[in-house]
């Protein structure tokens, strides 16, 4: 599926592309070049993320996934799943290819080609943390989060920098939780919002109702 139109300018893709092919440049592809904080806060993400799964093998999607730590940790933890990854810088698509050969990564910018395929869950990981110059974040936001949703069976999870917070970088867009579980509570009725796992970041997530757990 190609689309048409896209919240996400193109000129503000580009420049995110750009960044992170700066920093591999800068650091090859590795872990510095993500620019995503200590491991221990990228495992604290992923362990939130993880606690969207459902079932016994999920097939889950992840939106953004740099050099793969995300199937990583789910493979240090046992969780097995079908995995698939997508991301919109080659640097990284090719590294996870060549340490993972049996597992699908592909590069694919879903504002524009959309999602093949559908999933159990689909997770973000500092994926819209830029602040954008052409686009509206918030407008990026809801269309990535109904884009995701409409491709998912259980869930959706993605985090995202708040708004409580002590300093302000001009590069990030810092959402606020408020917002961003209304804007959520109108795509699904089963909304889960974490904000206890960092104090300067948060997750969204968002269920499917017929899943277990949701009483109507």
């Amino acid at each position: 599926m190609t689309k048409t139109e896209s919240a996400l300018d193109r000129r503000d893709l580009e420049y995110v592309v750009k960044r992170y092919r700066k920093r591999v440049a800068e650091h090859g592809p590795t872990f510095d070049s993500l620019s995503s904080g200590s491991k221990a806060k990228q495992r604290i993400r992923h362990l939130v993320h993880s606690s969207a799964l459902r079932g016994g093998r999920p097939k889950v999607l992840d939106i953004g996934c740099g050099l793969g730590c995300f199937y990583r940790f789910l493979e240090a933890h046992d969780i097995a799943c079908e995995y698939v990854g997508y991301d919109i810088v080659q640097e990284y698509i090719n590294e996870c290819q060549r340490r993972h050969r049996d597992v699908q990564f592909e590069l694919r910018n879903v504002f524009l080609q959309g999602i093949d395929g559908s999933y159990d869950t689909i997770v973000m990981s500092s994926v819209l943390n830029n602040r954008y110059r052409y686009s509206d974040n918030m407008a990026v936001m809801r269309e990535m989060l109904a884009l995701a949703y409409e491709r998912t069976a259980v869930s959706v999870s993605i985090d995202m920098m708040s708004t409580y917070v002590d300093f302000r970088s001009p590069e990030v867009f810092y959402y606020s939780p408020e917002e961003i579980f209304g804007l959520a509570k109108g795509i699904a009725r089963r909304v889960v919002l974490r904000h206890d796992y960092r104090a300067y970041e948060f997750c969204v997530q968002l269920f499917h109702e017929d899943v277990e757990g949701f009483v109507r």
